[in-house]
């Protein structure tokens, strides 16, 4: 097709628009349009009157509470949500130390058997083996010269020393 032959198309197009828009045109009934936007204009105008007429008598309605609102019944209203507040943190502060009391004997229970299973397995190990631990403490005594054992004693006197004033602060504590 050629530009000639779409320009032809387009004008047969735009001729029978023409032609249809001046058909629906004879045919439109100007009476039944107007009265289709006469009541368009009339339900609108009277959904805004209705929301204009809310609107007012909602302000109106806050003024006056407004006016009723009083410095006095603010802080009496702020004085009972404290209260509540108050009383609610102490009912939280009772259920808080319940379960802390709680776990804290389930942990003292645990840290218990714990123990008790601790010392079972040590007195098992010591009654196995104590014949080697008592030999092997023995040999190195019987090769250390006696000089060395005297040395040994003497700072075991210190500490005894050391101890001998602590009981006595002890004494004088009661």
């Amino acid at each position: 097709m050629t530009i000639a032959d779409q320009i032809n198309n387009q004008v047969k197009q735009l001729r029978e628009e023409v032609k249809n828009l001046a058909d629906a045109v004879k045919h439109l009934d100007v009476d039944d349009l107007r009265s289709q936007a006469t009541g368009a204009v009339e339900r609108s105008r009277s959904t805004a009157k209705e929301s204009y007429d809310e609107l007012i008598k909602l302000a109106e309605e806050l003024v006056d509470s407004a006016k009723e609102l009083k410095l006095d019944k603010v802080q009496n209203r702020a004085e009972k949500v404290v209260e509540t507040l108050r009383k609610d943190a102490r009912k939280n502060l009772k259920d808080v130390r319940k379960r802390a009391d709680s776990v804290r004997g389930d942990v003292q229970k645990r840290a218990e058997d714990v123990i008790g299973e601790a010392r079972a397995t040590v007195s098992r190990v010591t009654k196995k083996a104590p014949a080697k631990k008592s030999a092997a403490k023995k040999a190195p005594a019987k090769k250390a010269p006696a000089k060395k054992t005297a040395a040994k004693k003497a700072p075991a006197k210190k500490t005894a020393a050391k101890k001998a004033p602590a009981k006595k602060t002890a004494a004088k504590k009661p």
